[in-house]
This record gives C-alpha cells, sequence and structure tokens, in this order.
C-alpha cells in the first residue's frame, strides 16, 4: 500500500518539473510605460495530458535587462493592475499567474479533467483534507503551477534575478516552492499556514485538540509550517492584526521555524481592519531592492521582547531593538481581548529617548485593573523606513500593578487617544489586491472641528472594538453620548455589531447640522433597530461600533452614561 503520510521532502521528491514549457504569446499591448503580454506555457504531466498556464508578464517599457517578481494573487482573486503597475514602475518586470483555473473567462489555467479539484470553484474538501494523501490537493496543483511559473522566468535572458510574492493563499503556495524553486527571495502576506487549526485560537482556554490521522496528513504534507524549516531563500513574512482571513496569532511560530541559514524579517501591520497598511511596502520596496537590484539595504534583525515588574512596581514591557540600526520609531501595541482575534482593539504605546537606552526600550504596560491576561507585540521603524515587530506574547497577570487603571466610561476622547480605539471600517474600505489599505479610503485621521477640537473620522467609517473589552464595555441600562461635527449638514448612522461577521447589525440615525459648535448627540439602546425592525434591549456584549457620515463628520467623546 502506497505511503499516504507524505512530508515536504517526500511529497515532491518525484515532482517532475524538467518538461519542455512551450511557451506562446497570446496579446501584447503598451500602456502606462508597460509592455503587457497575455502568455501561456504547459506544466506538469496529469493523466497522459499538461497543464495549460495562463499567465500575464508585464515588463518596464525600453529596459533590455531587469529583475522581475512572480506575484501569486489571493484564491478568487483577479490580478490587480494598481499592485502590478507600482512594481513595473520601478523597474521590475511581473508575472502574474493563474492558478485557480475556471473563472468563466478563457484567460485562465487548464487543468487536466483529472485533478479537476485544481479550479479553485470545484476544490471542494481538496482544500483542507488530504484524502488520500497530500498529492490529491488543490494545493499540490498550485504549487506545481508555481514551480513551472517559476521556470519561466528563470529561462528569460532579459531577466537578471526574480523573487516572488503570494497574498493569502498565493503566499501559502510559495511556502511549498521555496525549498525547490530558483527563487531569490520571497514575500509572504497574510498567509503562514496553520491551516489544519482553522477554529482553534493559540490564545483560548481548554485543552488543545487531538487531531486525527488525516489532519496531521495535511500538517505534514500542506502546512506552510511544515515547510519553513526547508525554505531556502530570504523570507519577508508581512501579516496584518486582526484580519480574518489567516491565523496572524500563529504567523511568529512559522517565521521562528524558518531555516535559521536564510535572512528573514517579520512585520505585523497594526491597522486593525485586517488590511496591510501602505506604508509597510516600504519593507517591500527595500526588501526586493536588497535581493533583486542587490543594493545596501539595511534590515533589521527580529525583536526581544519580554513583560516584567519594575523598580516602582509598574507593569512594562521590554523591547530589545538591533543595534545596528538607527530608530525612527517604536513602541508596543496590546490588547486585552484574548480570543476573538479579528475583533481586538490594538492599544499603541510610543517611545521616546527617554525611553529607549542601548537599543532596550522600556513601555508602560497599563493594563485595566480586573484584567487577567494580555496579548503585546513591540515595533520598530528604522531611518531607512524599514519596519519589524516582534511576537504576539501573551501577558498572564498574577497581581495587581502600581499602573493598573480603573474602568472607563469614555471609550474613546481625542485628546487622550489620537487615533488608538478606531480604525478605518474594513467591509467598506477601498483596498489594492483585497489585502491593502489603498491610503485614502480606510485610513482613521484626525481632522480640526469648531474650536481647534479634533475629531476622528474615515471615508470608509469608523470602526472601535473598544466597546468589547473589559474596560470599556458598557454597563448595564447604559446610554451612549457623543460629540459629532461637519463643516455641512450631515448624518450620522452609527451601528452596533454583536455577532463575529459583523452582518448583523441594530443601527440608529442622527442629524449633525453643518458648522457652528460641536453637537452632542445622545442614542438609547431602544433607539437602534435590526434591519428587520426588532429594537436593540442593551449594549452589553457589543463586538464593535461603526460611525458612518454622509460626509465628513467627525466623532469625539464617545461615553457611556
Amino acid at each position: 500500500m502506497a505511503n499516504t503520510f507524505l512530508t515536504p521532502v517526500t511529497l515532491w521528491k518525484d515532482f517532475d518539473d524538467s518538461l519542455p514549457l512551450e511557451e506562446e504569446t497570446l496579446s501584447e499591448r503598451r500602456e502606462k510605460g508597460a509592455v503587457i503580454r497575455e502568455v501561456r506555457f504547459l506544466g506538469r504531466e496529469a493523466g497522459g495530458d499538461r497543464v495549460k498556464i495562463y499567465a500575464q508578464y508585464v515588463l518596464p517599457e525600453g529596459e533590455e535587462r531587469f529583475p522581475a517578481v512572480m506575484i501569486l494573487f489571493e484564491a478568487g482573486c483577479p490580478f490587480d493592475e494598481a499592485f502590478v503597475g507600482r512594481f513595473v514602475a520601478r523597474g521590475y518586470g511581473v508575472l502574474c499567474v493563474d492558478y485557480c483555473g475556471e473563472n468563466g473567462t478563457q484567460a485562465h489555467t487548464v487543468y487536466p479533467s483529472c485533478i479537476d479539484y485544481a479550479n479553485y470553484v470545484r476544490a471542494g474538501s481538496h482544500l483542507d483534507r488530504a484524502e488520500p494523501s497530500a498529492r490529491e490537493t488543490s494545493w499540490y496543483e498550485w504549487a506545481g503551477v508555481a514551480r513551472y511559473a517559476a521556470k519561466f522566468l528563470s529561462t528569460r535572458g532579459e531577466v537578471t534575478r526574480f523573487g516572488a510574492i503570494g497574498l493569502r493563499t498565493g503566499g501559502e503556495v510559495l511556502f511549498k516552492i521555496a525549498p525547490y524553486a530558483p527563487i531569490s527571495c520571497m514575500i509572504s502576506v497574510c498567509a503562514a499556514g496553520w491551516l489544519a487549526y482553522r477554529g482553534l485560537e493559540k490564545f483560548a482556554d481548554g485543552e488543545q485538540k487531538v487531531f486525527d490521522e488525516e489532519h496531521h496528513r495535511f500538517i505534514a504534507g500542506i502546512d506552510s509550517q511544515s515547510y519553513a524549516p526547508y525554505v531556502r531563500c530570504p523570507v519577508l513574512l508581512l501579516s496584518a492584526v486582526n484580519d480574518k482571513k489567516h491565523d496572524y496569532d500563529r504567523v511568529y511560530d512559522t517565521f521562528q521555524q524558518i531555516n535559521p541559514e536564510v535572512q528573514k524579517a517579520f512585520l505585523y501591520s497594526s491597522h486593525g481592519n485586517g488590511l496591510i497598511g501602505m506604508h509597510s511596502l516600504a519593507d517591500v520596496d527595500l526588501f526586493l531592492d536588497k535581493y533583486l537590484k542587490e543594493r545596501s539595504v539595511f534590515l533589521s534583525g527580529p525583536i526581544g521582547l519580554s513583560v516584567e515588574e519594575d523598580a516602582e512596581g509598574n507593569l512594562v514591557a521590554r523591547a530589545t531593538f538591533d543595534a545596528e540600526g538607527e530608530l525612527h520609531e517604536c513602541g508596543i501595541f496590546y490588547t486585552e481581548r484574548i480570543t476573538g482575534s479579528h475583533a481586538r482593539d490594538w492599544t499603541r504605546v510610543m517611545g521616546n529617548p527617554a525611553s529607549v537606552r542601548e537599543s532596550v526600550g522600556t513601555f508602560p504596560l497599563e493594563l485595566y485593573e480586573k484584567s487577567s491576561r494580555a496579548l503585546v507585540y513591540a515595533f520598530a521603524n528604522y531611518s531607512n523606513n524599514f519596519s519589524v515587530t516582534s511576537k504576539i506574547q501573551e501577558v498572564v497577570v498574577r497581581k495587581p500593578y502600581k499602573n493598573m487603571c480603573v474602568k472607563s466610561r469614555i471609550v474613546y476622547s481625542s485628546e487622550r487617544d489620537s487615533l488608538n480605539g478606531v480604525s478605518g471600517f474594513r467591509r467598506r474600505a477601498r483596498s489594492v489586491a483585497d489585502c491593502f489599505a489603498d491610503g485614502r479610503g480606510v485610513d482613521a485621521k484626525l481632522l480640526p472641528g469648531y474650536g481647534g477640537i479634533m475629531g476622528a473620522t474615515a471615508e470608509a467609517g469608523l470602526v472601535s472594538y473598544r466597546v468589547n473589552e473589559p474596560r470599556y464595555s458598557a454597563p448595564e441600562g447604559a446610554s451612549l453620548r457623543l460629540d459629532a461635527y461637519c463643516g455641512q449638514d450631515a448624518s450620522l448612522k452609527v451601528t452596533f455589531y454583536f455577532d463575529d461577521d459583523e452582518e448583523n447589525g441594530y443601527s440608529a440615525e442622527a442629524r449633525v447640522a453643518g458648522g457652528g459648535k460641536w453637537k452632542s448627540i445622545l442614542f438609547d439602546a431602544s433607539d437602534f433597530k435590526s434591519a428587520n425592525g426588532a429594537h436593540l434591549e442593551s449594549f452589553v456584549g457589543a463586538l464593535s461600533v461603526v460611525f458612518v457620515g454622509s460626509a465628513e463628520v467627525l466623532v469625539n467623546n464617545i461615553v457611556w452614561i
């Protein structure tokens, strides 16, 4: 009987990537300084037929020699022209590879009928089960496509060096080819394995689940953390906090398992809405400059992090930064919500010159006095704009500390919080490649209202997850009061969500007269109605609150009374 328990070594030892590509150009056009070619080439053989791979090969116009990037977008998402264009503008060729198969157009990879499950729309259980082995999964076929796509770039005379970027599922695929494909570096965005652990939160209470044999087959042969020790090229991992689509709590676990012989860097993007901030693309650019353009670029080492009591009895986080780099900004983020990882409020504590000595920063960790656990990570931005973060560390509170805080009825105040406690609402936000904030509609920002008093707003609407944190949660019987300002007549819609998917909300609206002083608005729970007209009985148990203005409405001083 054939062995069904396959590893990254045994699964791929017989994979044949030596077959000829037989490439052809389907079309070619020029626009915005780029040459865009639709190409098709052949992949592996299956059932006496070959996989017919579809890709777009985008070249910087007028360049004879250049580095290149292979991009694997998230499964089910189209190639994103804006994302591709920024790399072409920086002098890279870009190969966008379709691994998802049938998509309702002619522009897709064609899989032989014997591996029809490689088509994403019909993947079914082949996405999350290794039956009878890891070889009979969609992931195996997608990685096979990526192996041949890497071969395509390796044969191009105009390409000097090439790396690969994978977004979400595309990042998972990259881990499976990184031990074998001739790529100079890889960047995985919101992807680092632990797919078999869906629904099992890292920091949740309770006994660890005992997996059956099939789960162990999937973990051993498919999950990216199993491939990490075999990766041979430099790796950059980007992860968005509060993302629902990947297990960001465990990404650093994969990072730690990456082959210690390769250079690697790690960054959490702290937008708080599941998107990577556009500022994090500085890491991507510097990383590619170093490994594809062979420039001298400082890339920081990992941050060390510990939590302890200081001499005054305060709870503090100590972060050890790279002594070779010049710090521009540093600090910590922390939350007191342990489970429900997509709905955490991450509070930022910025460092200052006095808080960092000999590359060690000390930051106050001011937890709620009734909290028993918290999560914290440190961040650093260096003078060349390269940023890194530490792992997310769990803090178990075993005693009271001098700097602990009492319960607060003030959910948000711009004077106290700046932009802590609010972020752009993900579901209404524009994004690039469904992964990166576009820098306009999604970012929360502070603007002056009447009297120069600052208020928070975002084109996508503001969301606050503080209402589910014990320190800021609503008392029974409370009403909600807030101040609002707008330069013109507008309406403000406020919605409370209680479900994990933030789909079924209770909403109320208020009119905000334009100009003049800040308007004080009071809501009782009964003012809020669901889509079917049901009234809200209490704010207790709310997961999030969202503020959406018909114009640029600023909000401030959100208080339970």
